[in-house]
C-alpha cells in the first residue's frame, strides 16, 4: 500500500569483527532486525537514474543538528539518492559499519555518479572525508574541494588502474554503485579489493541484479543457472570450507589476495519491494 511502514530484516552470514574505531560489530548474528524504511512510493527503478542532476558546489556544508542531535546516514539521504529511505535505504546498514568515521577524515572511492546524489551524500555525513569517484561519462561538475571524479570503465582493469594512479589508494572504504551487471561486479572488486585499508570495507550495492528469477533474461549478465553471479560467488565462498572464492571474471592473483585478506563478509536483504539487497566485506 502506498506509503505503508514496513519491518525488513537484514540476514547477515559473516565472521565477528571490530570497527577500526574501536566500536565492536556483532556480525555472528544470522539475522539482525532493522529500522523501518519507507514504502515503495515515490521509488526509482534500479535502472533510472536519481531524480534530478544536482550540481555539486565548492564546497557542501556537513549535515547540521536536528534538536540536539545530528541526522542520521538515512536522514541526510532521504532525498538525495536511492542508497536513502525513499529508496533502497542501504544507510540503514551503512550507518552501523561506516557511522565510527563520522568526524573522521577518510578517503571514500565510489563507482558510479550518475546524477550526483552520493556526492552530496558523502559530503554531508562526513564533513572531513574526501571523495574520489569514476563513471563512465565525464562528471566533473560534481568536483569539489572535496570531491574528484575520473572517467572509466568499471570492467576495464586498465582504466581502474589509470584511476588508482590518479587518486592513490589506501580507501577506507570503496563502494560498487555502477552497472550493477555481475561481470563488473567482479572485476572491479578482485582488481580493487587491494586498494582498501586494512579494517576497510568494500561494498557491492544491488547485488539483487544477481537474482534470476527477477531479472529474467539475464539483463545484468547473469547466465541462465545463476552460477556466474556476484551472489552465487560470495554465497560459495560462505559455504565452502575452506572458503573460495571462484569465479571466472576474477585472475587468479586475485582471488588468492581476497581469500587472504577477506575478513568477513555481510550479504542484506530488505523485503522492501525492490528486493533490496547489498554485499558488505571487511578487510583484514
Amino acid at each position: 500500500m502506498k506509503g505503508m511502514t514496513i519491518s525488513p530484516r537484514t540476514i547477515c552470514f559473516a565472521h565477528g569483527g571490530v570497527h577500526r574505531s574501536g566500536h565492536p560489530i556483532n556480525l555472528a548474528l544470522a539475522i539482525m532486525l532493522a529500522a523501518g524504511c519507507q514504502g515503495a512510493a515515490g521509488r526509482k527503478t534500479l535502472a533510472s537514474p536519481d531524480a534530478a542532476p544536482l550540481a555539486a558546489p565548492a564546497i557542501i556544508p556537513a549535515a547540521l543538528p536536528i534538536n540536539g542531535h545530528l541526522p542520521s546516514m538515512s536522514e541526510v539521504a532521504r532525498d538525495l539518492t536511492d542508497k536513502g529511505p525513499n529508496g533502497h535505504n542501504f544507510t540503514d546498514i551503512y550507518d552501523r559499519f561506516l557511522g565510527g568515521w563520522r568526524n573522521d577524515p577518510i578517503r571514500i572511492f565510489e563507482i558510479g555518479v550518475a546524477s550526483g546524489g552520493s556526492v552530496r551524500l558523502w559530503n554531508a555525513y562526513f564533513p572531513k572525508g574526501n571523495l574520489f569517484a569514476i563513471d563512465i561519462v565525464d562528471s566533473k561538475q560534481y568536483d569539489n574541494a572535496r570531491t574528484k571524479t575520473f572517467i572509466a570503465d568499471q570492467a576495464n582493469r586498465q582504466q581502474l588502474g589509470k584511476a588508482m594512479a590518479a587518486f592513490g589508494g589506501e580507501f577506507d572504504f570503496i563502494l560498487d554503485d555502477g552497472g550493477h551487471r555481475v561481470e563488473q561486479q567482479q572485476i572491479s572488486l578482485g582488481f580493487l579489493f587491494k586498494y582498501v585499508k586494512s579494517g576497510g570495507y568494500y561494498i557491492v550495492e544491488d547485488l539483487h541484479t544477481s537474482l534470476t528469477n527477477k531479472y529474467v533474461g539475464g539483463g545484468y549478465g547473469a547466465d541462465p543457472d545463476g552460477e556466474n553471479t556476484t551472489l552465487r560467488m560470495l554465497e560459495r565462498y560462505i559455504h565452502g570450507y575452506p572458503p573460495k572464492f571462484e569465479s571466472k571474471y576474477f585472475l587468479p592473483m586475485e582471488s588468492a589476495y581476497l581469500e587472504e585478506y577477506v575478513e568477513s563478509v555481510v550479504i542484506s536483504f530488505r523485503h522492501d519491494g525492490e528486493h533490496s539487497m547489498v554485499a558488505i566485506i571487511r578487510k583484514r
